[in-house]
Formats: C-alpha cells, sequence, structure tokens
C-alpha cells in the first residue's frame, strides 16, 4: 500500500497541505478500476487542507470523526459537516478541510473518480489568504460552542 505524507506540522490558523495523511485504499494499481479510488484522511489538530479543486474529478468526503468545517467556492463559504455527513464536491470547485479543534485529529474517506486517487489535484495558493483569514474565528466558535455545551450539561445535572 502507497501512503503520501509529509511529516511536518502545520500552526494552528495556517493553510497547507502539510500534516495530514492520505493513504490510497482502493486506486490502480492496487484493484483493477477504472473510474474510482478512495483513501482515508488523518487531518491532526489545528491543520487544515489546504485550497485546492480537481478539474475533472468528483469527490466525496466522508467524515468518520472528528470537528471540521469545509470551505468552498471562491469566496471560501464555510460548511459544518457532523461525524457521519458526506460531503460531494463537484468537478471545478474549489474547496479546503479545516481541523477545528485545536488536539484532536480528525478522519474521513474520501472516494474519486480519480481512478490514480492523487492526479487531478491542483493547489490554489490564492485562495490561502480567503481561507487563513476565516480559521481563527471558525476555531473560536467551535470551541465556544463546545463550553457552552459542557456548561449547560453541567447546570442540568
Amino acid at each position: 500500500m502507497h501512503t503520501t505524507t509529509t511529516p511536518t506540522p502545520s500552526a494552528a490558523g495556517q493553510l497547507a497541505d502539510e500534516g495530514e495523511t492520505l493513504t490510497p485504499i482502493l486506486r490502480t494499481g492496487i484493484v483493477p478500476t477504472r473510474a474510482l479510488s478512495g483513501g482515508r484522511m488523518h487531518l491532526p489538530g489545528a491543520t487544515t487542507l489546504a485550497p485546492q479543486l480537481h478539474d475533472t474529478t468528483e469527490t466525496a468526503i466522508a467524515i468518520i470523526s472528528g470537528h471540521v468545517a469545509v470551505l468552498s467556492g471562491n469566496t471560501m463559504q464555510p460548511f459544518h459537516p457532523q461525524a457521519g455527513d458526506i460531503i460531494y464536491i463537484p468537478p471545478t470547485l474549489p474547496y479546503a478541510v479545516v481541523n477545528l479543534s485545536n488536539n484532536a485529529s480528525v478522519l474521513a474517506l474520501i472516494f474519486r473518480t480519480d481512478p490514480a486517487f492523487d492526479t487531478d489535484i491542483h493547489r490554489i495558493p490564492e485562495l490561502d489568504p480567503v481561507a487563513r483569514d476565516q480559521i481563527p474565528d471558525l476555531r473560536r466558535a467551535h470551541h465556544k460552542a463546545l463550553l457552552t455545551r459542557r456548561s449547560g450539561r453541567a447546570r442540568r445535572a
């Protein structure tokens, strides 16, 4: 099995294609696929999968665990899927994935119509500032929601 990984973690609030681990599970060379690939994404705490797009590839991301925001479009509009949700990303739609937690990882399964899994990934560095500017507010809102939920339970007990 081939693993694509860069072990250098990104700093909180920074964009990078560093720190995440993409492990192809289903791709050409492993199975006789013609139009489908799949893999596992591990996104450590405080990291962000930098803005990217796929020219011809459709992508589905199934969130297994963790707290995540998916930013999409040229304005990097945030969407907050929960564990168990599946996000569809059509070809040419820019997107980034933000781990909202400082410590806990995000685990997801990624399925693409790129049979080799990673040949149709194009970074979009010009969207880095748009995404980067949103990360601190997204993380603050997430942490506030967690604290509110926890303190609410404590009061009811």
